[in-house]
């Protein structure tokens, strides 16, 4: 059987039914870019009613991911098997940032099943986390937001890491040579979600530190006898 041309590293994999997206790089990046914003945008037009400052910023930032991992890497968790022949735009998508990541063009061959296991655990856990701390924000319970806010957090920062660990170790390499390929998708795509939680989760283990030393200090006084001079 013949191996189908594809533009992905290593080249001998057989991507059987492969289609080339039908969109261009930087007609996907505008289609993306779009989205985002109009989600941001609906997003902050209902937060601000009731959210402000720093903590509307973490709150756009966990409906960004809550969106992306409930929507965009659903979308990659359901077709994985099919996606080397779909044609729709989501799928174009993920062929071109597969140029930095070929593993995910691999249908559940070779060393496919890190990725799914991270894409599936981001989509049933780490995305609902997501929404459990918009929801807190929303109706300011800071304990659960605060607890939500570093497990989502801490989260991000271990799947970036495995991911970056993973692809660094690899004996053969899923990136395509070109610098744009690594340094744009491969890493620029990865590192907000690193340095974003790193920011969130100080914060919430900060806050919860000081919480957890008033409440020390107002156990030990309330322990002092009232009648004691």
């Amino acid at each position: 059987m013949d191996i189908a041309t594809h533009p992905y590293v290593p080249e001998w994999l057989d991507l059987a039914g492969y289609v080339a997206p039908e969109h261009g790089a930087l007609e996907l990046c505008a289609i993306m870019g779009t989205a985002v914003v109009l989600v941001l945008s609906m997003a902050y037009t209902v937060l601000r009613r009731r959210v402000r400052g720093t903590e509307l910023a973490a709150a756009l930032w966990f409906v960004l991911c809550g969106t992306m991992h409930c929507t965009f890497e659903l979308y990659f968790v359901l077709h994985y098997r099919g996606l080397a022949a779909r044609r729709d735009v989501v799928a174009s998508m993920w062929k071109e940032y597969a140029k930095s990541d070929s593993r995910y063009m691999q249908g559940g061959s070779g060393n496919f099943a890190p990725v799914l296991a991270q894409e599936a655990s981001t989509v049933l856990v780490v995305g609902p986390l997501c929404w459990l701390a918009v929801y807190a924000m929303w109706t300011r319970r800071s304990a659960v937001r605060e607890l939500s806010q570093l497990a989502a957090s801490v989260m991000h920062i271990q799947s970036v890491l495995l991911y970056f660990g993973a692809e660094l170790l690899a004996r053969e390499p899923s990136c395509r040579p070109e610098p744009r390929y690594f340094y744009g998708y491969f890493v620029g795509a990865n590192l907000p979600w690193l340095v974003v939680p790193l920011v969130l989760a100080t914060s919430s283990v900060t806050r919860m530190r000081a919480q957890m030393a008033i409440a020390r200090a107002v156990d030990v006084n309330s322990k002092i006898d009232p009648y004691r001079e």
